[in-house]
Parts: structure tokens; sequence; C-alpha cells
């Protein structure tokens, strides 16, 4: 995991530099660059026990799916897409980001609801493509603070917020605050009757885990935003974002308030399993190593 994050660390500075350079070239151009760079991705995946090949068709077991190499192929175009879009939010400001997103009319009316009723709510979506690129328009809507696990080197966590400062919403960086911080700072934001923006993901055993069911597997999720729901009675929305084409959408479920903290952090769960299932292309993070070895034990 260490040598991982220093790949990242070290990579982060040359691929910002060739994002504007994508940027500032002509859209023919860029995509084309890009969708070489794609077919790269793309090939990757015929490489003999490949672990994308191996993870996408056990997800597609688990979900009575065939089209494994459909759902693969259109993960690498979302990816492409997300890539530009973040480049053009850099280098021209979100504006046609906000053209090219979509608020779904479900989510929409939960919205206007929780405004109606003077109430913050908590929105959580799992790491999807375009997830924070979705948050300039939201911001548009509604007040939103967007919690951001920023990385920890100090260099790319200073380019990480170039771009999230050029979204438009408030942030908070959930790693450099300290918890008792983030936690008032969360309590504030709902009291003003904000929307709280976090993704979510696999955690490890602690005070703040909640056991869960996903794809029939037991999961560790985390729970402070069924905590907070119930204590402060801020309804969750649980949410997911859905690319097509160009265009990004912000799908999502009802709001609800749930007393008990496992029942709350599990129907989000149930939300995002339905959405996964849906549009797995969008999940990119299905090939992160620990949710594939959900899938794999799923599948067996």
């Amino acid at each position: 995991m260490k040598h991982f994050r220093s790949v990242k660390d070290s990579i982060a500075q040359p691929l910002h530099r060739f994002g504007r350079l994508l940027a500032g070239s002509p859209r023919s151009l860029s995509q084309a660059i890009l969708a070489s760079l794609g077919a790269a991705a793309k090939a990757a995946y015929f490489v003999p026990g490949s672990h994308l090949s191996r993870t996408v068709g056990n997800f597609c077991r688990v979900t009575g799916r065939t089209d494994t190499w459909p759902v693969y192929s259109r993960m690498v175009d979302n990816l492409q897409t997300a890539a530009l879009q973040f480049a053009r939010l850099h280098r021209h400001g979100r504006s046609e980001l906000l053209a090219q997103t979509a608020i779904a009319p479900g989510v929409a009316a939960e919205l206007q609801r929780l405004r109606q009723d003077g109430t913050g709510g908590i929105i959580v979506v799992p790491h999807c493509i375009g997830a924070v690129l979705s948050s300039a328009k939201l911001s548009t809507v509604c007040p939103t603070l967007l919690l951001v696990k920023e990385p920890r080197d100090p260099g790319r966590c200073e380019l990480m917020l170039d771009y999230v400062r050029k979204l438009g919403p408030e942030y908070l960086l959930a790693r450099r605050t300290p918890p008792a911080t983030v936690m008032r700072q969360i309590i504030r934001a709902l009291h003003d009757g904000k929307v709280v923006v976090g993704t979510t993901d696999l955690v490890n055993a602690g005070e703040d885990s909640v056991e869960t069911k996903i794809f029939g597997q037991r999961i560790l999720s985390p729970g402070w935003p069924a905590r907070l729901a119930a204590r402060f009675n801020a309804p969750i929305l649980p949410g997911y974002i859905h690319m097509d084409g160009d265009q990004i959408i912000l799908l999502g479920d009802e709001a609800y308030v749930e007393g008990d903290i496992d029942r709350g952090t599990q129907r989000w769960a149930d939300s995002f399993e339905k959405h996964f299932r849906q549009y797995p292309s969008d999940w990119a993070f299905m090939l992160d190593k620990n949710w594939a070895r959900v899938l794999a034990a799923a599948a067996t």
C-alpha cells in the first residue's frame, strides 16, 4: 500500500501537466489521445490471468450478467471522459462541467423537500467515476459541504485542492482536520440546512464500523452517516453517479431517517448494490483489491 501511494505521489504532477496539455488542445485531438490510452487499457483486459477480466467476470457471475467485456469497455470510456472533464475544469473553469451535469428528477425533488423543511441532509455516494465532479452542479441547487479525504503527501494534496476549489462547493478536509473538528463542522452544516456529501467505502474494524451485507457478503461500512442522521434527525439520501456519454447524472433513492444505526447503514448499502447492478461501468472501484476479494467470495 505504501509503495502504491508513493507511485501516485510521484505521477500526480506529470498527470496534471498532461491534463493541462489535453485541455488546451482541440477537443478532437484530446479525445484521440485519450482513446489511444484507453485502447491500451482495454488491451490489458485480454492479458492471460488479468485481474481486470477476472474481477469484472466475478461481478457478472454474481449479478447474472453476460456482458463482461462491454461492462469493462464502457468503464474505460467513462474514465477517459472523466479525465478530460477534470482537465478542462482546471484549465477553463466549471461552466462546461455544469452544462454536462444533471440531477435526476427524483433527487431534485428530495433536495427541494429538504429545503422546504429547512433541514440539512447527508448524501452518501460510493466511489463512482465522476463522483467528485458532480458536486459542482449540486452546489448550484443547494448549499453543500463536500467531505474530502485528501492525500497524505502535501504536494499532491495541494494539487488536488486546486481542482476541488474550482468545483465550487464548500469543502472540509477530513484527514488533515482533527476528528472532533470535522464532527463539529458537519453538525454546524446540518444545523444551517446544508447538504453534507461524503463518499463511502469498505473500512477496517473500528469504533465507527458497522457490519453490512452486499452481494451476499458481510463487509464493514462507515457508521458516521447513520449515527449523525439518527442523532440530528437529518435525512440520508443514498446517491449514485451515472455517466451517459459526456453527461454526468446524479441518481439517488428516497431520503430517509432511521433511528437504528445498523438498519440505517444497510439501507444505503442496499441502494449502492442496486445501482452497481444497474450501472456497473460507473463503478471502477470494483477493481480495487478489497472489493475484488468481496466479489471473488460472492462468485464462489
